[in-house]
């Protein structure tokens, strides 16, 4: 079973501002990618659009890191506020239920009604749901996208508070 990650190692190779959200390195690493200097920037932006940094043969995602760096402990889950996967400030990042970080989503792409909740139904009217710990919620059907999207944010809202984004 390899070693895990301690928190006195973190701090021997990397700083972490928490204003910047970077990493700094604390040490100078060779590899095959070539000479790390002390001071440079660590990490790389994957195709998740997420921070990846690699310690002791293992690579982390920079939010996770930035969060054990500050707290000692490993988060569960880990949501960026403005939604950038590679803004990793501190005031950026807040823990997070799988749930919560849901909420905290843009509409999606393939969205027709151009309201986050909100589809036309078969009767051409307009469909609110909201999905709440796995659950639907179906919040009634209205004659307008506008009266949907409205029932649709009410609930949101109330059910995410400061994780509730409806745009």
């Amino acid at each position: 079973m390899k070693p895990v990650l301690t928190l006195e190692r973190l701090k021997q190779v990397y700083f972490y501002d928490p204003e910047t959200g970077e990493f700094l390195r604390l040490l100078e690493t060779n590899s095959h990618m070539g000479t790390a200097k002390v001071g440079e920037a660590a990490g790389s932006v994957s195709g998740e659009r997420y921070v990846r940094i690699g310690l002791d043969g293992k690579v982390y995602r920079a939010h996770r890191l930035a969060v054990f760096y500050m707290t000692g402990e490993w988060p569960i889950r880990v949501d960026h506020e403005d939604l950038d996967g590679t803004n990793n400030r501190w005031k950026n990042l807040r823990p997070a239920t799988v749930s919560q970080n849901q909420a905290n989503t843009s509409r999606r792409k393939d969205n027709t009604s151009g309201f986050k909740g909100v589809s036309k139904t078969a009767s051409e009217t307009w469909q609110a749901v909201i999905w709440v710990r796995k659950k639907k919620l179906c919040l009634g059907t209205y004659a307008t996208p506008h009266e949907a999207f409205a029932a649709y944010k009410s609930a949101h809202e109330k059910h995410f508070g400061a994780f509730s984004r409806t745009t």
